[in-house]
């Protein structure tokens, strides 16, 4: 089947995998782990994959070749995208997929890529990402405003659905899409850990990766919670990884101006590899998010068998847990109970072996080589829909 991919691409990181001579030559792209990583899976599965991708590193449209994937990437302004709605961006995706020949597109977020797909000539798969409403809330701002009107225009213009937890199912659900489909995101089989790891050593590493320091990651609440831990736990340190984590960045600046920096080490954004190291190297794992519609970052800690904390009304976490078979779920608004249930954890090693090996086995679900068949069933069932054949 021919598939083009209209989405954020880690573009060096699709070189790493398909083609790593060629990785020094080709633009950043965009952080994008499950789109690239799906595009490479088809691609091994054989299909004719082509990405049409945006990168703040062009100025025109490029084409390149990376390994078998045929690539065209547009450029995406580094300033002012939000005053025409990225008119700009959506129209430079609805012409690099006129450009190609394809049996469909799968486009993934609701703004400029599913727009720009959703204008082109091909018939379309829009998979739903987030929810914006929940993130316009957490973060009230006129940008986030203007991805809302975006997403709900998308959402009206789609005619094929699909989505990555069934809490998105739920929130379309309520503003009257039930049609929908779920394709949840996947990890390639590579990060799956080969058995649970031993979890009972002393508790010394407590890991939390995040994307940005913002009210919806509800970072603060978990700085608060680790002065309890440290209290009750003593020698033990809090890894912070990801965006505005880094040392001197906003989050390290916002603890310190609190008194909550000790015994944190605020390592910043790592690469794929550095994010699993760290994960290994730890004995626990928090994701003190307030909302998530899918959270790959919790399912990287289940693939390594991390035991985990997590929030009981935190958007898809607990569909994710298993609704607390494979993680410990809590009120994460309430620096008390987060504290409480990793010293619990802490100080209960068979808890963490059980949580440990159910949330590997829960993880399994999620890796590409058996997921990637509920995505070509669809494609199927859309390019027959529209009166393709494959």
């Amino acid at each position: 089947m021919r598939v083009a991919i209209a989405a954020p691409i880690g573009l060096r990181n699709l070189s790493r995998m398909l083609d790593p001579e060629l990785e020094s030559t080709v633009p950043e792209g965009m952080v994008a782990p499950v789109a690239t990583s799906l595009a490479v899976e088809l691609c091994r599965s054989g299909h004719e994959i082509t990405v049409v991708t945006l990168s703040p590193d062009v100025t025109v449209p490029v084409q390149r070749r990376i390994g078998p994937v045929h690539v065209l990437v547009g450029p995406y302004r580094a300033r002012h995208r939000a005053r025409d709605a990225f008119r700009h961006e959506r129209n430079t995706v609805r012409d690099l997929l006129d450009s190609v020949d394809t049996d469909l597109v799968h486009a993934h977020w609701t703004y400029e890529f599913g727009l720009g797909a959703l204008a082109s000539r091909h018939p379309c798969l829009i998979s739903v990402h987030d929810w914006a409403p929940a993130i316009l809330r957490h973060n009230p701002d006129p940008y986030r405003l203007v991805r809302l009107l975006m997403q709900l225009r998308c959402l009206v213009k789609a005619r094929e659905l699909a989505v990555v937890s069934p809490y998105i199912q739920d929130q379309l659900r309520r503003v009257g899409r039930r049609s929908t489909y779920l394709l949840p995101n996947g990890l390639p089989a590579t990060f799956l850990a080969n058995s649970p790891p031993m979890r009972d050593v002393p508790v010394r590493q407590i890991l939390s990766v995040n994307s940005y320091f913002s009210p919806l990651k509800n970072v603060g609440v978990l700085l608060r919670a680790f002065q309890t831990v440290r209290e009750q736990l003593g020698d033990v340190e809090l890894i912070l990884v990801g965006p505005d984590f880094q040392a001197g960045g906003p989050a390290e600046t916002w603890a310190r101006a609190r008194g909550l920096a000790a015994g944190t080490v605020f390592a910043g954004p790592l690469r794929t590899e550095e994010v699993l190291t760290a994960m290994d190297r730890a004995d626990l794992f928090v994701a003190p998010t307030l909302e998530e519609s899918f959270g790959m970052a919790v399912l990287e800690a289940m693939a390594r068998g991390l035991p985990i904390v997590a929030g009981r009304s935190s958007g898809a976490v607990p569909w994710l847990l298993g609704f607390g078979s494979a993680g410990d779920l809590v009120d994460v608004r309430q620096p008390d109970q987060v504290a409480a249930a990793v010293v619990r954890m802490a100080r209960d090693p068979e808890r963490r072996m059980l949580l440990s090996g159910q949330a590997l086995r829960r993880a399994r679900r999620f890796a590409w080589p058996g997921l990637v068949r509920s995505y070509e069933a669809r494609y199927r069932r859309v390019v027959t829909a529209n009166g393709g054949h494959c």
